[in-house]
């Protein structure tokens, strides 16, 4: 993944335009353009605009997720449900809690076989 990749990603999340990000982060939609498509690389001031801008941090506009450890992608996702809707967070805990309760019994029963 991408800077441009990442600022299409938030930008999307957001529910703006490139338009509505060019005016909020005053860049101008050209540059906008060319940030998403990679065809230009940021200035350090262009960086600051798009974080407050897109209400982000650094790290959300440059990491590549694909080459993140597991720690920083969790860290990431819990980041973005702790945006969620409150009821939407309890389904999410909700969920998490089920499947890793499932991993247990699933791991005790392999375990018993064994022993068995």
């Amino acid at each position: 993944m991408t800077i441009g990749f990442n600022i299409k990603r938030l930008r999307s999340q957001k529910g703006i335009t490139q338009g509505e990000l060019a005016d909020r982060s005053n860049l101008g939609l050209n540059m906008v353009s060319k940030l998403e498509r990679d065809a230009t690389d940021p200035k350090l001031s262009s960086l600051y605009k798009l974080m407050n801008a897109l209400e982000c941090s650094a790290d959300d506009l440059i990491t590549d997720e694909n080459k993140s450890s597991f720690q920083g992608k969790m860290n990431r996702l819990f980041k973005r449900a702790s945006q969620l809707p409150e009821d939407e967070k309890e389904v999410l805990m909700k969920l998490i809690d089920k499947y890793c309760n499932a991993v247990v019994y699933e791991l005790m029963l392999e375990n018993n076989r064994k022993d068995g």
